[in-house]
């Protein structure tokens, strides 16, 4: 399937929302999360005069904390346009999470998470931000993690901002998970033209990227993990944690700190980044039926914490392997040739929190 023939407006389009009210944001907005687990405990759609409904718009979305500002725009975008190359992925995903949101997709009408792409923006979309975020909000209160949440109705005419956000190459940034389920849940149910999903479209740098780190909790053998990096990379000891950096990461193993650098050529695409590397020549080969199961890979966003892994890592005797996230240019770059790179590569922050805005199954199409 081709864009040709399409035109750009159809692609990225104002949608009728139903928006959390002031007085019940606190207590209704969440964490965002794709655990079906954690999906099903939101019980939004119980209590419907908790929302306030609006004709179609487009929205501006920023979260906040002190200085740090991200603020994207909340539209609706064709599903069709995930699936010819418009929206691009870059991450993969396990089946058995996108089935068991499939599941909970079949029993829960309200969806109240969004989708949160990167694109390279434009002068309309630069302007109406600018525009718009100096006029009052629809909405605006203190939410997760304390980060402020305000919301904006785009006024006026949006067939330009339409126009040149359909336009745009978009990247998934956060919602590989959903967006599969919710291709699959449109196949289920025969394709109807004209479905979408709520997003919201930030500009290239308007999220912060990190990765995660791996942590092999239970007892490690600090001489096989010292031999297995022995074997293809350079390796020194350090007295701290090295600051991650492309083409290295840092290894914590039996109270001591290591400074690791792959000596090797790497190739070319997602086997050549610095986690797929790791995974080949290291993990793979100390995290496996071997270990038994007492012992297992941990994904740790960077956010956390490494003074509290490394504690934990001493009192277990695992060990810790701190990366660098890949460079936005790698990610557009991979995913622009169609590949994809390893689950829990890229961790991007702030999450747009559930809640604010609800879609109804009823309301695509």
């Amino acid at each position: 399937m081709t864009s040709t023939g399409l035109r750009h407006v159809s692609v990225v389009r104002p949608f009728p929302a139903r928006i959390v009210r002031q007085d019940r944001a606190a207590r209704l907005v969440t964490p965002l999360s794709e655990a079906p687990e954690v999906l099903a405990g939101l019980h939004h759609a119980a209590d419907p005069e908790a929302y306030d409904v609006s004709a179609a718009a487009l929205y501006v979305y920023r979260q906040r904390r002190g200085s740090e500002a991200y603020t994207g725009l909340v539209c609706d975008v064709s599903t069709e346009a995930f699936l010819d190359g418009r929206v691009r992925g870059h991450e993969s995903v396990r089946p058995e999470r996108v089935e068991a949101l499939v599941r909970h997709f079949a029993t829960t009408p309200d969806r109240p998470a969004l989708v949160a792409l990167l694109h390279r923006a434009g002068p309309v979309v630069t302007r109406t931000i600018d525009a718009t975020t100096r006029t009052p909000p629809t909405l605006d209160f203190t939410g997760p993690g304390g980060l402020q949440q305000t919301v904006w109705r785009v006024t006026g005419g949006t067939a330009a901002l339409s126009e040149e956000l359909g336009a745009a190459a978009h990247y998934i940034a956060d919602g590989h998970h959903r967006v599969a389920a919710s291709l699959e849940e449109w196949r289920l149910a025969g394709m109807p033209p004209g479905a979408g999903l709520l997003c919201v479209v930030y500009p290239m740098d308007g999220l912060r990227l990190s990765p995660f780190h791996r942590w092999v909790t239970g007892r490690v053998d600090p001489a096989e993990l010292r031999s297995l990096l022995s074997r293809g990379f350079h390796v020194r000891e350090v007295g701290a944690a090295p600051t991650p950096a492309h083409g290295s990461f840092g290894v914590y193993v039996d109270h001591t700190w290591l400074a690791v650098r792959f000596r090797g050529p790497r190739p070319d695409g997602p086997s050549g980044l610095d986690a797929a590397v790791l995974n080949d020549r290291v993990l793979a080969h100390l995290v496996d039926d071997r270990t038994g199961p007492s012992t297992s890979l941990e994904f740790v966003p960077e956010s956390g914490s490494v003074a509290e892994l490394v504690q934990r890592c001493d009192h277990d005797g695992g060990a810790l392997f701190t990366l660098a996230p890949p460079t936005l240019a790698d990610l557009t770059g991979l995913a622009d040739r169609g590949h994809v790179m390893p689950p829990k590569t890229t961790y991007f922050e702030p999450k747009p929190c559930a809640g604010i805005f609800l879609r109804h199954a009823s309301d695509e199409g």
